[in-house]
């Protein structure tokens, strides 16, 4: 398994320490958390969500489009509701 990591991926880890840090209180990683980070994970409806820079030696980071919900919508830039985007990191 290549566990390189490039920009796109150094990105995603920045936007993901942002999210954790709009939380008021203090999120500490320690030995305790565990993050895990997928190259792939499978949907309901048996659609695959790609977010790796390695699938048969090329990236594939997944474009997706999400539903709002009505209530948030109007927070965000959207079509009708639905915003667009690329996958650049699945964690659990």
């Amino acid at each position: 398994m290549d566990h390189s990591v490039d920009n796109k991926m150094k990105t995603a880890f920045r936007k993901f320490q942002e999210c954790l840090d709009l939380y008021d209180i203090p999120v500490t990683i320690n030995n305790d958390v565990r993050i895990k980070i997928y190259a792939s994970v499978t949907l309901d409806n048996g659609a695959i969500v790609r977010a790796t820079n390695n699938f048969h030696n090329k990236e594939w980071f997944s474009e997706v489009a999400i539903l709002m919900n009505p209530e948030e919508s109007n927070d965000y830039i959207s079509d009708q509701g639905i915003c667009y985007g690329q996958v650049i990191l699945l964690l659990k």
